[in-house]
């Protein structure tokens, strides 16, 4: 019986030991798993793309953290400080140009200071996420009315959200309320623009939520955006989902909102 057993016991192990392994192999930041960034920057925390797009490390059931989903309304954690809004980027004056490799964009965003909201299920880092999580709870709501408790605030406060940014991309007061107005269930919330996958032509968007930025000159800043190729949307309405010329959309996608 026991010679029976043990070939089962060493499947087992294998098994778990070989998912294991899979698993953590975007910790080691080796050149390999690094994510190709035009400029060797550091996007995510862990810096590799390969981490992210792995399903077990995504923050929804719908993708990356970098594809900047909305779920709950309560998922806006506000923050203050100075921050990067990306929220009206794509096309000129402020584009959002995709770099060679295709994996992200360039944007040129406006800098402020002050109230700031955070999407937590688009934090790039990692741990981060988790700590934000374990304090907020998985929809935020124990942090989504007391400014600067979630830990991802203290993070970007501290410069550890992600390291050498000069400012990170978040929304503005308004724009929080413009996107919670689109993507409640209201029955006068505004048109917006649905930008599906159709006719062979897939689209594509920067998810600019948490993104590393550089101060360019007074009040802009450049971020570099990962890009994602899936549905979004756009709250102005009868947009122009493909812009040209290699520049994308700074958006945003609502699982609950992905049909006219």
């Amino acid at each position: 019986m026991k010679r029976k057993l043990m070939p089962f016991f060493l499947i087992i192990v294998l098994t778990i030991y070989s998912v294991a392994a899979f698993g953590t192999r975007g910790y080691a930041g080796s050149p390999s798993t690094a994510s190709p960034g035009h400029d060797n920057s550091l996007h995510f925390v862990p810096n590799s793309l390969e981490f992210w797009d792995f399903s077990k490390n995504w923050t929804t059931y719908y993708g990356p953290a970098y594809r900047d989903t909305v779920l709950e309304r309560s998922q806006f954690l506000p923050c203050t400080g100075k921050f990067a809004l990306c929220f009206h980027s794509g096309p000129e004056p402020l584009p959002c140009k995709v770099t060679d490799d295709g994996r992200f964009a360039d944007c040129t965003c406006v800098v402020k200071t002050g109230l700031n909201f955070v999407l937590m299920t688009a934090i790039l880092n990692y741990q981060v996420y988790l700590n934000t999580v374990a304090e907020c709870g998985l929809d935020g709501s124990k942090c989504a009315d007391t400014v600067d408790k979630a830990p991802v605030c203290r993070a970007i406060k501290q410069g550890k959200l992600i390291p050498g940014a000069e400012v990170i991309s978040t929304y503005s007061p308004s724009i929080k309320s413009d996107i919670i107005k689109v993507h409640e269930d209201a029955a006068d919330k505004p048109k917006l623009t649905i930008c599906p996958e159709h006719q062979n032509v897939p689209v594509r968007y920067a998810g600019c939520m948490t993104a590393s930025c550089k101060t360019t000159s007074p009040g802009r800043a450049e971020c570099s955006c990962p890009v994602f190729w899936g549905i979004f949307q756009l709250v102005q309405p009868d947009a122009a989902c493909h812009l040209g010329d290699s520049l994308v959309w700074s958006a945003s996608y609502d699982p609950a909102r992905d049909m006219p």
